[in-house]
């Protein structure tokens, strides 16, 4: 990253914590602190989904807009959720149980688009235990009534090369290389199954300069099945388990990191499961699943802000929440007659019956 870019970055977390800093106001027709609260407690009460609620705004919103077409399952194996790029998403049924929730609450307008994007920022609020927070729009975003699994197309695979990724994002107004790096930091919590970075075990495909061979090792061993009994007669190898998972964070993967020479300075190594900037420290040890994370290595400026992200936490705290921020932001890209009838469904994984408020 060029000195320049570095100056702007510093400028523009400075407004933005200022802005943060200023005491939680509600006010209506905003997402205000009332209902901040109602939806925290229930992502609280389901933390383990919560890095899932970050996954699934971006797998809506990327694709088409925020519109929680992600969450339609309404047609057999043809729908966004059927297609291999939003295999292993959770936490649609905290997203219904918030829009419950708000719905009976009285609130008026909610939609599960804004069930979505409400879990996501308060998924990041606890998972940073308090420390990222963003502003988002009160509800009346509303519900497309179509989902298609060849539209999550758009989505970046975890095998792809940085020029890809950055062209991917570049496809998106106010998106480019930095939210890239910004973003790529939620990956210091979740898991992933190995079908997913299967590639980055392999020797054949990813040489050792890519990824730290005791990572690798340790990883592979994870996530491989071990039938004993045939070991005892047959002395027979683990085998592949593309169904397996593995934490993306190392730090989170005691097993994995006593197998390997990692270096924990600067990182909270408890409790586990959290977001913060520990993503960069790892990718700076090639010890990340993806190959998607690792090629971030690759380009000049993306290393750069890597470097800053894991030497300056406090300004990736900033950029995170306010890329989250534009990420809920991304407008429908559905014609009128694509939306269900009264704005939202009253089933978030079904068209009918739709709720007219």
């Amino acid at each position: 990253m060029a000195k320049g870019s570095v100056s702007l970055v510093l400028v523009a977390f400075a407004v933005l914590l200022a802005a943060q800093l200023k005491p939680a106001v509600a006010v209506d027709g905003r997402y205000n602190t009332t209902m901040q609260e109602k939806v925290r407690k229930i992502v609280e009460a389901n933390r383990y989904d919560a890095p899932g609620l970050i996954r699934i705004l971006f797998h809506d919103c990327w694709v088409k807009g925020c519109d929680a077409s992600v969450l339609l399952n309404v047609t057999e194996d043809k729908n966004e959720i059927h297609a291999p790029q939003n295999g292993g998403l959770r936490g649609m049924g905290v997203i219904q149980a918030i829009k419950d929730a708000l719905v009976a609450a009285n609130y008026e307008n909610v939609s599960c688009t804004d069930a979505l994007i409400f879990a996501a920022r308060e998924a990041t609020v606890v998972l940073s235990n308090y420390t990222i927070t963003y502003d988002v729009d009160g509800p009346g975003r509303k519900d497309s009534n179509i989902s298609v699994a060849g539209d999550a197309g758009v989505l970046p695979p975890p095998f792809a090369d940085f020029g890809t990724l950055l062209t991917n994002f570049q496809n998106k107004t106010g998106f480019g290389l930095d939210e890239l790096v910004i973003l790529s930091g939620a990956h210091s919590v979740g898991r992933a199954h190995r079908a997913a970075f299967d590639d980055r075990l392999n020797k054949a495909v990813t040489p050792s300069s890519q990824i730290d061979d005791d990572y690798r090792n340790a990883i592979d061993k994870k996530t491989s099945t071990h039938p004993t009994w045939l070991q005892a007669v047959m002395g027979a190898k683990p085998t592949p388990d593309m169904a397996a998972t593995a934490e993306n964070n190392i730090r989170d993967m005691d097993d994995v990191r006593g197998a390997t020479k990692y270096n924990a300075t600067g990182v909270k190594l408890s409790p586990k499961n959290v977001l913060d900037n520990s993503y960069y420290t790892n990718n700076g040890q090639n010890m990340v699943l993806f190959k998607s994370d690792w090629v971030l290595r690759t380009n000049k400026d993306a290393a750069a802000a890597m470097k800053l992200y894991r030497e300056n936490p406090v300004i990736w705290y900033g950029l995170f929440g306010q890329a989250m921020a534009k990420l809920s932001e991304l407008a429908p890209e559905r014609l009128e007659n694509e939306f269900v009838a009264g704005g939202a469904r009253k089933y978030c994984d079904k068209i009918e019956p739709a709720i007219a408020y």
